[in-house]
């Protein structure tokens, strides 16, 4: 059935809108496999060395000298037990150059951290993946498809103001969907803390 000429004027614009976000869904983060991390005793080590074969990887992002940073360490410990077994990489990483390489070891062990963290030097991997705030985290599937980025959970409101009760919990849940193969609710949230600087 054809339609009239007048249809298929109006009708353009809504295709070309579909088609264009259909793209956007498909975009993907491609990692290149030679770039560079550092483990926190200055050892070069490849992203490929870190990434193995885990249907998903996930991204935190933190600051030594950032409270929110700090706070959550308790919280990001017990998701990283709880969800231990599951095939996830859970790599931290420590954007930028403002933090001595002792500062950086005494935060991983007065806060006792249990997986895995690195330092972007260089904030390659950060700039890559659109980080700008610590803490913030984001899950990618094996694809590069950015599946969850923003916050942990919705405890903080801002740097010196929380919640007396968290209502929403949204690394949790992104994990939780994610091996379970379901969609996500939230793929995207506002992270609160301190703003990642160039150095």
């Amino acid at each position: 059935m054809k339609l009239p000429g007048f249809l298929l004027v109006l009708l353009l614009p809504f295709v070309f809108c579909l088609q264009a976000r259909g793209q956007q869904q498909s975009e993907r983060i491609f990692i290149p496999d030679h770039l560079i991390l550092h483990t926190l005793s200055g050892e070069q080590i490849s992203i490929n060395q870190i990434l193995k074969d885990d249907k998903f990887d996930l991204f935190i992002f933190l600051s030594p000298e950032c409270p929110l940073c700090q706070n959550y360490t308790l919280t990001l410990n017990n998701l990283y037990i709880r969800f231990q077994g599951n095939p996830i990489a859970w790599v931290g990483i420590i954007p930028g150059k403002g933090f001595s390489r002792q500062q950086m070891i005494d935060f991983v062990g007065r806060f006792h951290i249990r997986f895995p963290v690195y330092v972007d030097s260089d904030m390659q991997l950060t700039h890559l993946l659109g980080a700008t705030i610590t803490p913030q985290v984001i899950l990618l599937n094996r694809k590069g498809e950015q599946l969850y980025s923003g916050a942990i959970d919705n405890w903080a409101v801002s740097l010196g103001q929380q919640r007396t009760i968290i209502t929403a919990h949204y690394l949790q849940d992104a994990l939780s969907s994610c091996l379970r193969g379901l969609p996500l609710t939230i793929t995207h949230t506002q992270p609160v803390g301190c703003y990642i600087n160039d150095f």
